[in-house]
C-alpha cells in the first residue's frame, strides 16, 4: 500500500512537473529552448520530377549563457532574492512546496563574466542535431562528403557563433572530418550577417530613438503589468512587490536555465504560471517588433543585403550548400523582409494582443533558422522555404513550392537598390 502512494505520488508530482515545463517553456521569447519548437520529422523532402540542389539558411547561434549584465544580476539581485523567499518559507509565510523550496536552495550561480554570452553543451547539440535532421531531408544538397567548393559556411567574430558553425559541421560531417572544415574569416565589422551594428541611421534613428520602447514602456506601466508583479511576487511568499526590472531579470534566467538543461525548470520560473509567463512574453515582443521588426522601415530593408546573397548563391556556380550562423536581429529583420508572421496591426502597449503572430518564443528562440532549398524540375527552377525546419508558404507565393521566378520578381527592385552605405548614411 505505501509502495502504491509513493508511486501514485511520483506520477502525480512528475506530471504536474511536466505541465509547468510545457506552459512557460514555450513562452520564453528569444530565450525558448529550440527542443519544444523544431520539426522532429525528418525524412526526405520529395517533390515529383524535382531535385534537391541547393540550400541555403541562417540560424542563429544555439542556446547561450546570459549577458555580463544578466550574470551580475544573478550574483547580487537573484542571490538575495532567494534568501528573502526562503526566510519568508521558514517563518510560514510562502505558497512553494518542499520540492520547489529545495531547487531553490541548491540554486547557485557560478557563472564567469569572461563566458559571457558563450555557447552551452545543449547548444553544441542543438546545432549537431539541428544539421543531421537537415542532411537527411536534403541529401542531394548537401552532401556527406566535405567538398571546399561545395560547402561554404560563415559566421559572425563572437564565440556562440563561431561554435555553433563548428558543431554544425560534427553534425553534417563527423568530428574528424568537421577539424578541416574552412570557414570564411570572420570580420569586426560584417555587413552581410550584422549589417545592423554598423548601420549609422538605423542606430540613431531606431535603436537609439526612445519612440522606438514607447510602445514597451506604456504596457511596463499598465495594470496588467502591475497585477503580474503582484502575482509573481505572491507566489514566491513575499511580502512586497517585486519590480518590473527584478521580475524581467526572474524571467530572462527562467528562459536561460530551463534552456540549458533538458526536463529541468529553472526555480525562478514558480513565479510564473502560463498566463503570467505571456505577460512578459508581449512585454519583450513589444521591443523585438519595434526594434528588429515591422516597426520601422528601415530595420527591415536592411536585410536586402541577405536577399542578395541568396540569389547569387541560387542563379550563381558557386556553393551548393551555404550555412551563415548569425544572431537574433539578423533573423528577424530577415523575417520581417519576407513580410512573415506581420500582425493585422501594430503591436501596442494599450493592451496585449494575444492572437499576434509575431511571437519571438516561436519565430526566434535559441537556434532559429531560416532555410531556403532550390529545387530543379522538370518545369523550371522552383524555392522551398522553411522555417524552424517546417516548410511555410511565403506570403508572395501561391504555393509552398515557388518559381525562383517568381521570388526573383518580387524582391529584385530592393535588391537591386539594396546600397547599404547610402541605406545606412546619415544625412
Amino acid at each position: 500500500m505505501l509502495l502504491h502512494s509513493l508511486f501514485f505520488f511520483y506520477i502525480t508530482f512528475n506530471s504536474s512537473l511536466s505541465i509547468i515545463i510545457e506552459d512557460i517553456s514555450k513562452h520564453l521569447g528569444t530565450r525558448t529552448p529550440y527542443r519544444f519548437k523544431y520539426n522532429k520529422e525528418d525524412s526526405k523532402i520529395k517533390y515529383p520530377h524535382c531535385k534537391d540542389t541547393k540550400i541555403w539558411m541562417v540560424v542563429r547561434h544555439g542556446t547561450r549563457l546570459p549577458s555580463a549584465k544578466d550574470i551580475l544580476g544573478m550574483n547580487s539581485v537573484l542571490k538575495d532574492l532567494k534568501h528573502e523567499i526562503m526566510f519568508q518559507h521558514r517563518i510560514a509565510k510562502g505558497p512553494l512546496n518542499s520540492e520547489q523550496l529545495d531547487d531553490f536552495e541548491k540554486w547557485s550561480n557560478n557563472l564567469e563574466i569572461e563566458k559571457e554570452k558563450f555557447l552551452t553543451y545543449e547548444g553544441q547539440n542543438e546545432m549537431i542535431l539541428l544539421a543531421e535532421r537537415t542532411q537527411k531531408r536534403f541529401p542531394n544538397a548537401i552532401k556527406k562528403e566535405y567538398n571546399n567548393n561545395t560547402f561554404e559556411f560563415r559566421y559572425t567574430a563572437t564565440q556562440r557563433a563561431q561554435q555553433s558553425a563548428r558543431y554544425f559541421t560534427v553534425g553534417l560531417f563527423d568530428k574528424k572530418i568537421s577539424q578541416h572544415v574552412v570557414f570564411a574569416p570572420a570580420t569586426k565589422i560584417d555587413m552581410v550577417l550584422r549589417f545592423y551594428k554598423h548601420c549609422d541611421k538605423w542606430q540613431k534613428q531606431v535603436k537609439k530613438n526612445s519612440s522606438t520602447y514607447k510602445e514597451q514602456k506604456i504596457f511596463g506601466n499598465s495594470d496588467l503589468m502591475n497585477k503580474t508583479l503582484e502575482s509573481v511576487s505572491q507566489r514566491l511568499g513575499l511580502n512586497r512587490t517585486l519590480s518590473l526590472d527584478t521580475v524581467v531579470l526572474m524571467y530572462k534566467i527562467c528562459g536561460y536555465e530551463t534552456s540549458w538543461r533538458k526536463n529541468h525548470l529553472s526555480p525562478w520560473c514558480y513565479g510564473f504560471d502560463q498566463n503570467r509567463a505571456e505577460v512578459l512574453e508581449y512585454y519583450i515582443d513589444l521591443k523585438h517588433y519595434w526594434l528588429d521588426g515591422y516597426g520601422y522601415d528601415l530595420t527591415y530593408r536592411q536585410a536586402c543585403i541577405l536577399m542578395k546573397n541568396l540569389f547569387e548563391r541560387f542563379r550563381g556556380d558557386g556553393a551548393n550548400a551555404t550555412f551563415l550562423f548569425a544572431h537574433s536581429g539578423t533573423l528577424l529583420k530577415l523575417l520581417t523582409h519576407l513580410e512573415l508572421y506581420k500582425p493585422e496591426r501594430p503591436l501596442t502597449g494599450d493592451s496585449m494582443n494575444k492572437g499576434r503572430a509575431w511571437r519571438a518564443s516561436d519565430i526566434d528562440c535559441f537556434a532559429s533558422n531560416l532555410a531556403f532549398v532550390l529545387y530543379k524540375c522538370e518545369d523550371g527552377d522552383y524555392v522551398l522555404t522553411l522555417h524552424q525546419e517546417r516548410i511555410i508558404k511565403l506570403p508572395m507565393c501561391d504555393k509552398e513550392l515557388c518559381p525562383l521566378a517568381t521570388l526573383w520578381d518580387y524582391f529584385k527592385d530592393s535588391i537591386n537598390d539594396c546600397d547599404i552605405g547610402d541605406i545606412c548614411r546619415l544625412n
